[in-house]
């Protein structure tokens, strides 16, 4: 049983892959963030834009990127100067 999982797991990985794309559980390690953290995301209309095919999820690279440069924040105070 577990290794069917593991090859559904591996296949499903691959699938992405070739799609350019990341599953869930590769957008849940890159954000420490709970399964139930993305899906409350996806509820609300946070998060990277994501394709739905039937109960997967997957996210494309290029909306992953696009959320994190629209998460990058510019330094508001200058920095001390190192001696």
């Amino acid at each position: 049983m577990e290794s069917t999982q593991n090859a559904e797991s591996q296949r499903l990985q691959t699938l992405a892959d070739s799609l350019d794309c990341v599953t869930e559980d590769d957008l849940s390690l890159l954000a420490g963030a709970k399964l139930s953290t993305l899906e409350a995301w996806r509820k609300r209309g946070q998060g990277p834009a994501y394709v739905r095919m039937g109960n997967r999820v997957l996210y494309p690279r290029k909306a992953v990127a696009a959320h994190l440069e629209s998460l990058t924040r510019e330094r508001v105070a200058p920095g001390k100067a190192l001696l």
